[in-house]
């Protein structure tokens, strides 16, 4: 099992391609678990000559999960409105030295970067506070965490953090709790396939049955909207952000490419926030060329 033991956090990892070829690292979202790297995605990088390094983080997926002193969102929200923090709570700068752990564990000296969702904000953190290991940086419907930004849908927000039933009881109620939520981030241009949908969200349940959001969330509310880290990045950037993303609306995307000087935006028509697997040569394709604005 490819377990990376890395300052008490253990980091479950996978490989694709030749070790000697450039290195494409993929940082993945909020409770979710490296699958969500398809592996048609993983591969049209390594057909393309290239290395593929995807990881749960922690509390995701085979990682280490953390013991905190709360047991739901409630909970979380309240002792935030107190001022307080969860015990053992963690910043999204401890998640980005996990990854350069990882990489040093793997004796790997620079990648290219790409972090969808939550993992685009600790790919920022990276490529401004670990210039050295990055070559290049992609960006997948994520934000500056600017606060003046516009905010997630309350409906999505409300489905994303309600309780959900233990699949081992209720199964159906799980799958079609889940199934609402994954519909309702879709966009319009690229509908789910359900009984795909459900089959990956079948075989996450195998591979690992739970996740904790809770201390990805706050390690969010523990980072700061930092305009300075931003400017200090000076790597090749692309943002990619659907025209119909209903967690990060479109200006999320475009504040942070408006921050980096090296940075071109792209949108899409009619995505929203999910990757399908329609988009793995349209951003994989802006990925090699990552010289010219686009918009398709």
């Amino acid at each position: 099992m490819p377990i990376a033991e890395l300052n008490k956090i253990d980091l479950f990892y996978d490989v694709m391609g030749g070790e000697n070829s450039e290195t494409v690292l993929l940082i993945s979202g909020l409770g979710s678990q490296m699958t969500s790297w398809s592996h048609s995605f993983c591969q049209e990088f390594v057909d393309k000559g290239f290395r593929v390094i995807r990881f749960d983080n922690r509390d995701s997926g085979l990682s280490s999960f953390i013991e905190y002193d709360i047991k739901n969102v409630t909970e979380l929200v309240g002792l935030l409105q107190l001022g307080k923090y969860p015990k053992n709570s963690y910043r999204l700068v401890d998640m980005a030295n996990d990854v350069i752990s990882l990489l040093d564990e793997l004796k790997v000296e620079k990648v290219h970067v790409v972090g969808r969702s939550l993992g685009g904000v600790i790919a920022q953190i990276i490529a401004s506070d670990f210039s050295e290991r990055i070559k290049s940086l992609t960006i997948i419907m994520s934000t500056s965490l600017n606060p003046t930004l516009p905010q997630p849908k309350a409906e999505v927000m409300e489905l994303m953090l309600r309780p959900m039933p233990d699949f081992k009881e209720k199964l159906d109620l799980y799958l079609g709790q889940r199934l609402e939520f994954v519909k309702a981030i879709a966009g319009s241009r690229f509908p789910i396939n359900i009984e795909e949908e459900k089959e990956n969200i079948l075989k996450d349940l195998q591979r690992a049955p739970s996740a904790n959001i809770l201390g990805q969330i706050c390690a969010m509310t523990l980072t700061s909207y930092d305009l300075n880290q931003l400017q200090k990045i000076k790597t090749p950037t692309l943002v990619v952000h659907g025209s119909e993303d209903s967690i990060f609306p479109p200006a999320c995307g475009k504040d942070i490419a408006n921050s980096i000087s090296n940075a071109h935006f792209m949108e899409i028509e009619g995505m929203g926030h999910s990757l399908p697997n329609e988009l793995n040569t349209v951003v994989i394709d802006a990925f090699m060329k990552n010289n010219v604005p686009y918009k398709i």
